[in-house]
């Protein structure tokens, strides 16, 4: 599970979670912060993923690189040891480049050479493709609707894993709010009818 660490002499704090093997930074914006905190997020101690997946996708957490690979990191004086070991969400969650897997500055993509395919590709997969690319979308942009107008206008039929794994954790989020909102509308139906069956308030 992501851990919230504070940068030594300053007010400002990052997440650092494993995925694929390696320790991955992630810096927040004042805004993400602010989010974490008033979710009760605690320096030090660990938090649901599902949480750093809602900034990354809001564009208040990002990565500047692909992450450190050993499992101890030192900052500054002390050494700090991290332990995910027993995180119960999976890696899969966080959306990646389709190319080499990097978590850096992502964007969903449009290639046409041979074949018309979109995919979602880092900052350096781009340019090496830049030939192919005709349409690039920053990830925090995209949604389910305008992902699926997208695959609909270009009449794309074909995607890449990255694509097919991100239409997935859409569909759950979205499958997850409804379950919410239905549940929420269950309730309130219910208090209405025991409030009915009480008669009028005098």
């Amino acid at each position: 599970m992501p851990v919230l660490h504070k940068y030594k002499g300053k007010n400002e704090f990052y997440a650092l979670t494993r995925i694929e093997k390696e320790i991955v930074t992630f810096q927040l914006t004042k805004e993400g912060q602010k989010k974490l905190f008033d979710a009760g997020v605690i320096e030090g101690e660990p938090f649901l993923r599902a949480l750093l997946l809602d900034l990354c996708r809001s564009g208040d957490a990002f990565t500047q690189g692909k992450g450190v690979k050993p499992s101890t990191l030192q900052f500054g004086e002390k050494q700090m040891s991290l332990d995910f070991s027993d995180d119960p969400e999976p890696e899969s969650m966080f959306p990646s480049c389709g190319e080499c897997s990097s978590l850096n500055d992502l964007h969903i993509v449009e290639m046409v050479s041979k074949k018309h395919i979109v995919s979602i590709l880092c900052s350096e997969c781009r340019k090496k493709k830049s030939a192919q690319l005709d349409t690039s979308i920053p990830l925090p942009l995209i949604n389910r609707g305008n992902l699926k107008q997208l695959l609909t206008i270009k009449g794309i039929k074909e995607v890449d894993k990255s694509i097919s794994s991100f239409q997935k954790l859409l569909d759950a989020e979205f499958e997850s709010k409804w379950k919410a909102l239905s549940s929420k509308k269950l309730k309130q139906k219910l208090l209405f009818n025991n409030d009915e069956t009480k008669g009028p308030l005098l």
